[in-house]
């Protein structure tokens, strides 16, 4: 009877043990689901988090150009000077462009026009270190140095991780856009230039140039084209008249007709000075950005510049001004 009972005890014994584990194993559940993830396949992209909710941020400045008074200061100072009042702001966006009014190259052998502009390859440290990601080379001075010299610029700014639009070693890639995916969205980027010295500076079938902005019907099939394939097709183009603040009437023009071609954004350069921007069917225009940094012979309206941030969110296309100053050879936020 005695061996009995204390079997019977011993295995109720057992089974309130084994009961206890149990509930103090569902006592200490998370609130969290547990997956086993064993047979998953985890896909993880360093640097390239997709954000589909999120609204894309685009810089865009004006004309830069770093010879003159700039060189000495930069040669002083360093590359990094000219931009330090600036640079936080372009660095808070998603992706930054700015126009490339020079030519970098050690060639001595000009275009032959009043001015040419050129830097060392070694001062796209500075534009890269402030934040930018691309130039446009649509302008009237990249090819100062002749062919030869643009070619140089192309390769350096290769050398330097910068990309560029509105240039190429032929006609195709002039006109061609860049792509650049961000947040999961695809932008399509061109350039073209309005302002050239001669057709001589066309890019051409088989000769290094200039995407021209001269021919609207081109302008208008390639954005179309563009809008195809990308979310986003943004216009950097050179226009205007010199130290003009109120756009050409073919500046209005051009402007909503590459709109209503599928641009979502067109933006202006050349006559350095600040122009207006208008909003059309949604989409800004801004017309002219004015310089960015320019030597010191800039002063009053030619030294009035900033940043011209552009937000795109989903079919909403957004954009800030923020006002600055050229000042000793400095982008200085205006006082």
């Amino acid at each position: 009877m005695k061996i009995k009972t204390f079997l019977l005890f011993f295995c109720l014994l057992i089974l309130m043990l084994i009961f206890f584990l149990f509930m103090k194993k569902e006592g200490n559940a998370s609130p969290f689901q547990s997956v086993n993830l064993s047979n998953k396949e985890i896909i993880t992209h360093e640097k390239e988090y997709v954000d589909y909710g999120s609204p894309i941020t685009i810089v865009f400045a004006g004309d830069l150009m770093m010879s003159g008074s700039v060189a000495d200061t930069v040669e002083r100072f360093g590359v990094n000077y000219p931009f330090e009042h600036v640079e936080e702001e372009i660095k808070k966006a998603d992706y930054a462009v700015v126009n490339l009014e020079t030519a970098v190259t050690h060639r001595e052998e000009t275009y032959g026009k009043q001015f040419n502009f050129k830097m060392p390859p070694s001062y796209l440290d500075g534009v890269r270190n402030a934040g930018f990601d691309m130039v446009s080379l649509a302008n009237n001075h990249t090819m100062d140095y002749r062919e030869a010299g643009l070619v140089d610029t192309m390769n350096y700014l290769d050398e330097y991780g910068l990309a560029y639009i509105g240039a190429g070693l032929n006609k195709e890639e002039a006109y061609s856009a860049k792509y650049v995916t961000i947040k999961g969205r695809s932008i399509a980027f061109l350039g073209f230039s309005r302002v050239l010295p001669t057709e001589t500076w066309y890019a051409r079938e088989d000769k290094p140039g200039i995407a021209s902005g001269y021919q609207l019907e081109r302008m208008l099939d390639i954005i179309a084209k563009e809008k195809e394939i990308a979310d986003y097709v943004l216009v950097y183009i050179h226009w205007g008249i010199e130290r003009s603040t109120y756009p050409e009437p073919y500046q209005i023009y051009y402007g909503e007709a590459m709109i209503d071609a599928g641009a979502d954004a067109v933006i202006g350069a050349h006559p350095h000075v600040l122009q207006p921007i208008e909003t059309y069917n949604g989409k800004p225009i801004a017309y002219s950005l004015g310089n960015f940094l320019f030597p010191n012979y800039v002063t009053g309206p030619t030294a009035e510049t900033g940043l011209f941030t552009l937000e795109l969110d989903e079919d909403k296309i957004n954009y800030q001004w923020s006002s600055y100053q050229i000042r000793n050879d400095q982008i200085w936020p205006e006082s």
